[in-house]
């Protein structure tokens, strides 16, 4: 055949391909990002006029589901998905009418219109369940794993909620602990190298390790006897110590290494009721807490086998005694390490002393149960955080604000209804505050989630300001109990 025959045949076929092409174009919407099967009841049943467009998204819980990447900015209650977890996805609970599909909340969207059918909510919970990608099978927030975190554990749920610091949103979360019942993780903490997550359980007695890049499992170990409460790990991210709650109680060193014990103290009432702790840089000093007593533990650790073991009262020319007004809680080093802090839940205050002989340096009165401390290596604050207590209507819910150069009480801010978990970002200028709202007179929780309880919140105060982010704070599941950071 000639070359002027295949002409027309050729022509044809281009005609074809670009009536195809157009059609294509036209005939499968591109869906703002979203793959299109998700798109598709998104779109069509979601965003749309009245509703949760970008022109309506203001009086609809500011979300904004007209594109996938608006879709993750998030809503007046921080994120509608948190990808992997349907099961801690406000958004999928708005959309679900299914008991076997989870969780539900009123009322059920879209509003006042026709509720999704059960094949759009397994598209949803799916999607979810998958990653929540984009068409192009991006998965929000998996192209940065190194980004500063900020980690709660959520005693209620042996659940662990994540934040990306710098959108302050909600951007994954995992299970830990074992067992099918809740084993409580009763603290948590990322090692100084930011490179693993360390969790010891309240209801169990394991201490686990989990990757800070993909939060998954690297190893666990267990422990004598169920309730370990503290721990700290040592400047240089190699060895922890963790703390059994008991009248003969039990302190744990572990190699973070090899993710063994490297000794177990215990017996003949060693330690008695020993709670918070603090390492320092090297590992080789350990104070542990009393809490029913009036003084603190130091634990000379040079050689692990043959502990130097002493007691330092917290009001000099007392007797060490093991049940006592002061009831230390906590301890921590000062970021240089030159001092100590205590809190005392007792008296309702802070007793600092010098770490080079452990003499008294001063008392700081808090304005509430105190609990747990976080300092700022950036501005000259150390952060308490404190509970009120229902026998005692002079103390209230507070984080109070200390300069730590003069030991002066700076300031006193409310952030929540028994705010315990504190962590300082000093990259981003705030302090992340965990409240437990565990008390039937705090915030009402927006949402269930497949654990049941009362939800907790985090909020935020600004180091530039020292008041909280206005408009800001988050629900996270049942009892958020303490709170680290991946710097």
């Amino acid at each position: 055949m000639s070359l002027k025959q295949y002409k027309p045949l050729f022509s044809l076929a281009l005609i074809a391909s670009i009536f195809y092409s157009c059609r294509k174009d036209k005939g499968i919407p591109a869906y703002n990002g979203y793959p299109e099967e998700v798109g598709a009841v998104i779109t069509n049943r979601c965003a749309t006029d009245g509703c949760h467009n970008t022109t309506s998204a203001g009086a609809c819980a500011g979300l904004d589901l007209s594109s996938w990447e608006t879709l993750f900015k998030g809503t007046r209650n921080n994120s509608a998905i948190i990808p992997y977890r349907a099961d801690l996805s406000f958004l999928l609970f708005s959309v679900n009418t299914f008991n076997d599909l989870g969780p539900q909340l009123y009322p059920t969207m879209p509003l006042n219109k026709t509720a999704l059918g059960k094949d759009e909510v397994v598209t949803i919970r799916n999607w979810i369940n998958s990653g929540a990608p984009n068409n192009a099978g991006f998965v929000k927030f998996s192209d940065n794993i190194n980004q500063t975190k900020i980690y709660i554990a959520n005693q209620g749920c042996d659940l662990i909620t994540v934040f990306d610091s710098e959108t302050k949103l909600i951007m994954r979360a995992f299970d830990v602990g074992n067992s099918s019942g809740t084993e409580a993780p009763h603290d948590m903490m990322v090692s100084p190298d930011g490179q693993y997550i360390y969790v010891s359980f309240f209801a169990g007695n394991l201490f686990q390790k989990y990757k800070t890049t993909d939060h998954s499992k690297v190893s666990e170990l267990s422990l004598p006897d169920l309730s370990w409460h503290t721990m700290d790990i040592s400047g240089d991210s190699k060895i922890a110590i963790t703390t059994h709650l008991d009248a003969n109680g039990k302190v744990s060193l572990i190699n973070l290494n090899t993710m063994q014990v490297i000794i177990t103290y215990q017996g003949g009432a060693l330690f008695t009721y020993p709670h918070g702790c603090a390492l320092n840089y090297d590992g080789s000093m350990a104070y542990i807490t009393a809490q029913q007593g009036n003084f603190i533990y130091k634990v000379n650790l040079s050689d692990p086998d043959n502990p130097d073991i002493s007691e330092i009262s917290l009001q000099p020319g007392q007797t060490p005694s093991t049940i006592g007004v002061y009831k230390p809680y906590t301890v921590d080093y000062f970021p240089d390490y030159s001092k100590y802090a205590v809190t005392c839940q007792g008296t309702n205050e802070l007793r600092i002393f010098n770490a080079s002989n452990d003499s008294l340096l001063t008392v700081v009165a808090t304005s509430g149960v105190p609990q747990l401390m976080a300092f700022s290596e950036k501005y000259p604050y150390l952060f308490v955080s404190c509970m009120e207590d229902s026998a005692n209507t002079q103390t209230t819910s507070n984080v109070d604000i200390i300069d730590y150069t003069t030991c002066q009480l700076v300031s006193s801010v409310f952030t929540g209804y028994q705010p315990r978990g504190i962590t300082v970002d000093d990259a981003g200028d705030c302090v992340w505050v965990a409240n437990r709202n565990i008390s039937a007179v705090g915030w009402a929780p927006h949402h269930t989630t497949a654990c049941q309880g009362r939800n907790g919140y985090i909020t935020i105060i600004d180091m530039k300001t020292l008041n909280l982010i206005p408009n800001w704070k988050a629900e996270v599941s049942v009892d958020p109990y303490c709170i680290s950071i991946r710097k």
